[in-house]
């Protein structure tokens, strides 16, 4: 008997979840039936939407046709309306109105999402259920942020993609792209830019990492002329742009990193070819030059594959590392003015410029006349090992000799601009800036040396420590990197001012206790001495708090930080450029003592999603969103 009694329990108790998973399930269903895209609420909510939307579209028609019947000049393209104006072309000076002239029994809600365009009904909504029923009504719609033509940067820039293939065409009341409105957003694959569209602004489309293909619009003439600095930097999958001939200006690092580019026509117009345009394209094998091409600016091809290039006849001025091109081996220069490629070395065609050595240059005899030398010219030049520069030679650029496989450098004993030691290591006539050091180790830089260049201590492993003369003064002008990868590094009482991306590499830096200009608190952060500057914050920390002294954020004083979130001290007026540079950080709280950002200021902060400051958007801090690459999605105004 009780195992019987035992047996039902067991029975009873089965039974029981059995039917509570049936009713679940019975529940799922029946949720999913009332709700979702095709639940019955959902559809009884699009009925009940399509008709307040039709009818206040028949409206408009029957308004269109009164107008019509007033007067036959009546021309139906020309009526728009909005929540303050109404327009078209026979109205009467004296007729004042706007939409519910045309709409009288409008709703609250809509009065705020419909215009009228054209003459067409037009809404600003990114509700889907709103888009479908426009859709289907024959309602334009509008889930963009558009002000005086410029598509800003919203949520709502891939609500019209088509989801199956990631088409998105930009509607042809746009005439800019403004900052950062395609950046960082997942799925857009190809996107068709109308002629309407004549500015393409910074960080535009940058880090959009499934882009595929832009389509340029062009008509009678008109179509793109602006494309901003990084507007394309980091599409690692674009590979195909058409850069037509309406194009005058393509910005800084336009294109950089964008690797799978490899067949680039520029616009015919085009005259420079601005700092790190294609740097880093590895794939990119074929680029012409423009006729009209006047300059090449800083590393703007360097990291390509090109393997030969051709110089139009105009092309006057190549900056540094320009054609630090790995595989380049032949530069056409016959029909050039400015330009003479001799024995795999660029000059100038008086001879008094080198601008470069070819990769597969072994050994070489500068020319006697050369007067310059620009950056990295030799720093692709792997295979050679000594270079003597002669007696005429005044000025040297940075990184011309950042070639780990070089040996040694020795001057003409004529020359009266440089000089080097026993070491072969090189140096100015008065060893007060110092150009390339061959010492490994613990090395002391000599008494007298102010100044280091950059890429005259290698970041290669070979050095391991630094002690720095009291001479030297910190000018770090010549920027990214000086200093290589070390512990710790002291700087003496005469440096005045620092850069942090100078010390970059640099993982604790301390300044001397007798030093009028900066100090350093715990190894942590370093400041001016009246303590209202930052200059300096170590990378590793995992808090950081500014001391509350602080009121001018200096120059690339936060870059490559590695925690996530900064807020900045409340007596802070001034943010200067670049401040969180190749950082880790996504939140950055600033007060609302701030008076000034520089337009920089998050420049290639590429994690950087919130912005938040505790001040009304009045437009007293003017240039949002200071070079932030989610653009003005990112500002978060915070009374």
């Amino acid at each position: 008997m009780e195992n019987k009694i035992k047996k039902e329990k067991g029975i009873t108790l089965i039974a029981l979840v059995i039917t509570i998973i049936v009713l679940l399930i019975l529940a799922g269903v029946s949720i999913a039936t009332l709700t979702g895209d095709s639940g019955i609420i959902t559809k009884a909510n699009e009925a009940e939407l399509s008709t307040e939307l039709s009818g206040y579209k028949e409206q408009l028609e029957l308004y269109k046709v009164d107008k019509y019947s007033e007067n036959s000049n009546f021309v139906e393209e020309t009526l728009t309306a909005g929540k303050t104006e109404l327009n078209y072309n026979t109205k009467s000076e004296d007729e004042i109105g706007n939409i519910k002239t045309i709409i009288p029994n409008i709703s609250d809600e809509y009065f705020e999402k419909l215009e009228v365009i054209k003459g067409e009904l037009l809404i600003n909504t990114q509700d889907k259920n709103e888009i479908r029923v426009a859709q289907r009504l024959g309602i334009e719609v509008n889930p963009y942020d558009i002000r005086d033509g410029v598509l800003w940067s919203s949520n709502g820039n891939l609500v019209l993609m088509d989801e199956n293939t990631g088409s998105l065409t930009i509607p042809d009341s746009v005439t800019a792209i403004g900052e950062g409105a395609f950046s960082n957003l997942d799925g857009l694959r190809t996107i068709i830019i109308p002629s309407t569209v004549k500015r393409i602004e910074q960080n535009a489309f940058k880090s959009n990492t499934t882009l595929e293909t832009v389509i340029i619009q062009e008509r009678d003439g008109e179509g793109v002329e602006y494309i901003g600095d990084s507007a394309f930097y980091g599409c690692s999958n674009l590979e195909t742009i058409n850069l037509p001939d309406t194009i005058t200006t393509i910005g800084n690092e336009c294109f950089r990193n964008c690797t799978k580019l490899d067949n680039v026509k520029l616009p015919s117009k085009l005259t420079i070819l601005r700092t790190l345009t294609f740097q880093g394209c590895i794939n990119l094998k074929n680029l012409e030059l423009s006729l009209d091409m006047v300059t090449l600016r800083d590393q703007c091809l360097s990291g390509t594959s090109l393997t030969t290039i051709k110089f139009p006849p105009n092309l006057s001025n190549i900056e540094n590392g320009v054609l630090n091109i790995s595989r380049l081996s032949e530069i056409d220069t016959s029909e050039n003015n400015y330009f003479e490629f001799k024995n795999g070395v660029l000059y100038s065609k008086d001879l008094k410029t080198l601008v470069v050595a070819l990769p597969n240059v072994t050994s070489m005899n500068i020319e006697n006349s050369v007067e310059q030398i620009i950056g990295l010219a030799f720093s692709n030049c792997s295979r050679l090992s000594n270079i003597n520069i002669p007696k005429n030679v005044k000025t040297i650029g940075d990184r011309v000799f950042s070639n780990s496989n070089l040996k040694g450098i020795t001057v003409d004993v004529n020359n009266k601009y440089f000089m080097s030691d026993e070491k072969n290591n090189l140096y100015n006539k008065d060893g007060t800036i110092l150009y390339r050091l061959f010492d490994t180790g613990n090395v002391t830089i000599r008494d007298g040396v102010e100044n280091i260049v950059r890429g005259a201590l290698l970041d290669n492993g070979t050095i391991t420590g630094i002690t720095l003369p009291e001479s030297f003064v910190g000018d770090t002008t010549n920027g990214w990197a000086i200093f290589p990868t070390i512990d710790y590094l002291y700087l003496p009482k005469s440096v005045k001012t620092i850069r942090k991306d100078s010390y970059l590499n640099v993982k604790n830096l301390e300044v001397s206790n007798e030093n009028p200009y900066l100090q350093s608190i715990n190894n942590e952060y370093i400041l001016s001495k009246d303590g209202t500057a930052l200059y300096w914050v170590k990378s590793d920390l995992t808090n950081v708090d500014i001391p509350e002294s602080v009121e001018i954020i200096r120059p690339y004083a936060l870059m490559n930080l590695k925690l996530e979130e900064v807020k900045l001290p409340s007596k802070v007026t001034h943010i200067e450029g670049c401040i969180l540079y190749y950082s880790n950080v996504k939140i950055i709280e600033i007060q609302s003592k701030i008076e000034e950002i520089s337009t920089i200021a998050f420049s290639s902060a590429n994690n950087l999603t919130e912005v938040i400051i505790h001040k009304k958007n009045d437009g007293t801090l003017t240039g949002s969103p200071w070079g932030c690459v989610y653009g003005d999605r990112a500002i978060i105004w915070d009374e």
